[in-house]
């Protein structure tokens, strides 16, 4: 996969783990996996995936590992699902949290789920004919 204008780099303590739930429970295409990197597609967007022992320069490193933060403070993932109500199942039988049961909105369906290393994940489906 070429990398387009916009790819999202999350760093994670399980990288195995990180990749079922984004391939398990969102969706997503494994494209590239080494060690401590993985790369995943979700319809053309990139998400990338680089372990904590990947990169000992990294500035936010030692505070990570010593401090236990999570690393999704402040962030939401939103991706777009083929089936919201089955991916949020399999999310929650992975053993993450469901934030908020799948529901409709007025314009498709969506939940919201803790991911891996505490990042927010939303998952959405659009209405019939407004993909």
């Amino acid at each position: 996969m070429q990398q387009g204008a916009l790819s999202i780099v999350l760093w994670a303590t399980d990288l195995d783990g990180f990749t079922a739930f984004l391939t398990e429970a969102v969706g997503a295409t494994l494209e590239t996996r080494h060690p401590g990197f993985a790369a995943l597609a979700v319809e053309g967007a990139e998400i990338q995936l680089h372990a904590d022992e990947s990169f000992a320069g990294h500035p936010w490193r030692e505070a990570l590992s010593n401090e236990g933060a999570a690393r999704g403070i402040g962030a939401e993932v939103r991706v777009r699902v083929d089936a919201v109500d089955a991916r949020h199942g399999k999310a929650v039988e992975m053993g993450y949290v469901s934030i908020q049961r799948p529901h409709d909105d007025g314009m498709g369906r969506t939940c919201q789920v803790m991911g891996p290393d505490g990042y927010f994940f939303t998952l959405w489906e659009p209405q019939i004919g407004g993909r």
